[in-house]
């Protein structure tokens, strides 16, 4: 190993470590990107560009999903408002726990942390007025749905991986029953 790898080895593992800690329950799940020697001087990743964005992009949008469920089942007075974020949040935090799976055996190490986007959101349903927030948290829902299933859809037709395409062909008509 090369000492211009070292660091990079080391941010690998740290995020890996980062993202088991997030995960109690099942820590032998999570993995970071293998890497295969090609020439015995450079190294490159088993898992493709595709399956890696794949991965990152729903990841972010399931962690999304479960943290504004969270601030909506705080938040919200309306009844059925609760019950759609219930339902957020138990459908969502069940697909992050199968895609972090499905992660580990494609060789990828999905975020561990929301991006600024999703997080900025976060912050404005946490700001927003009583009077408006189930407005605010119906209008991100339906955005992130519409976004994540594209996503889904895309990935089914496309997908390089076959048990993620299977998951994003399953999950697809889920996502659609949340619009």
């Amino acid at each position: 190993m090369t000492r211009a790898k070292l660091p990079m080895l080391l941010a690998a593992s740290i995020l890996a470590l980062g993202f088991a800690a997030c995960s109690p329950e099942n820590p032998a799940a999570q993995a970071v990107p293998a890497e295969v020697a090609t020439d015995g001087a450079t190294t490159e990743t088993v898992a493709d560009s595709a399956v890696v964005n794949f991965v990152e992009k729903a990841t972010l949008a399931n962690m999304f999903e479960v943290e504004a469920a969270k601030i909506a089942l705080e938040r919200t007075q309306v009844q059925s408002v609760r019950d759609f974020a219930q339902a957020m949040h138990d459908t969502h935090a069940a697909a992050l726990k199968e895609l972090g799976s499905l992660a580990a055996a494609a060789a990828v190490a999905p975020p561990v942390a929301l991006d600024n986007d999703r997080a900025g959101k976060l912050e404005a349903l946490r700001n927003a007025s009583a009077e408006d927030f189930d407005d605010v948290y119906i209008d991100q829902q339906t955005e992130a749905h519409e976004n994540t299933l594209d996503l889904m859809k895309d990935y089914a037709a496309n997908g390089r991986d076959s048990e993620l395409q299977a998951f994003a062909m399953k999950t697809a008509p889920t996502v659609e029953t949340h619009l």
